[in-house]
């Protein structure tokens, strides 16, 4: 048998040494193996002499392939870290990235700022890693979700549970089809790939859901339509934050002047990029 230092090892020159752009290869193979044994990765680290049964090294293993063919760590252990807690995913909801948290600091602070704004509804939520990471932050707030996703509502609703210990108001829906409050904040992640874009990573054999993605030819097919509509449902001075990608702020911040909105702005994320565009309702 192997030590779990021998698994760890190969794991990690087989990960790098494939055809499969990988950035993070032995901590892939760290959350693998943890996984596998049903400890944490701390406990794994410090477990480097112990052996590992030849069955919990071939379930391993078929981990490994998978995670050699494209498909997501997050995916293989259904769980992904965001903003400090820990989320439920499956293949029916995108996979939270750590520039989301960008979105959530932004509304944080601005919800500080002025506390009697306490309604909120997060539209396109998939995981409800938006509207959940508000709500465990800011436990007062009223916070309203929002999918087109049967899916992923399910999902969201597991995931309020194990973190919040009760569900939110999650409404399966197209974006504001079946909404009928005003609130005093907006917050989405909406799709906004192009249809290029989302073609070629479904080509790809791309696992995330293709219509948490696709957004049109430009990919601001689903951006405008909140733009257009969502004054309707804001009180006034309501703030309206949208993530997208980073080539994708300035049209959307020309989008917010040409309509509802004013104290437009660009917040950028930890790596320097634009990432989030607020406006506020007139």
């Amino acid at each position: 048998m192997k030590t779990i230092r021998e698994v760890l090892t190969d794991g990690t020159s087989f990960l790098r040494n494939s055809n499969t752009a990988n950035e993070t290869p032995f901590l892939d193979v760290l959350i693998l193996l943890a996984y596998t044994l049903n400890i944490s990765k701390e406990v794994l680290l410090a477990s480097y002499p112990d052996k590992i049964e030849e069955k919990d090294e071939n379930i391993f293993n078929n981990f490994l392939e998978k995670r050699i063919y494209g498909y997501p760590v997050s995916y293989i252990v259904n769980t992904k870290e965001f903003y400090g807690l820990n989320f439920y995913v499956d293949e029916n909801v995108l996979i939270p990235r750590p520039d989301s948290e960008t979105l959530v600091e932004e509304a944080i602070t601005i919800l500080k700022e002025f506390p009697t704004k306490k309604k909120i509804l997060d539209l396109c939520t998939g995981s409800g890693a938006l509207a959940i990471a508000l709500k465990h932050s800011l436990p007062e707030l009223n916070v309203i979700c929002s999918d087109l996703s049967a899916e992923a509502v399910e999902v969201c609703k597991k995931n309020c549970i194990s973190i919040l210990g009760e569900e939110l108001l999650i409404i399966e829906a197209d974006l504001f089809s079946t909404i009928k409050w005003k609130f005093d904040m907006i917050i989405t992640n909406p799709p906004y790939l192009t249809d290029i874009e989302t073609d070629l990573m479904m080509k790809k054999n791309w696992p995330e859901p293709g219509m948490a993605l696709r957004a049109g030819e430009d990919g601001l097919d689903f951006i405008r339509r909140i733009i257009t509509d969502s004054p309707d449902y804001m009180e006034k001075n309501a703030y309206l934050l949208i993530e997208s990608s980073i080539d994708q702020t300035e049209s959307i911040k020309l989008l917010l002047d040409s309509g509802k909105f004013y104290n437009t702005r660009i917040v950028k994320d930890l790596s320097g990029r634009n990432r989030v565009t607020i406006g506020q309702r007139v």
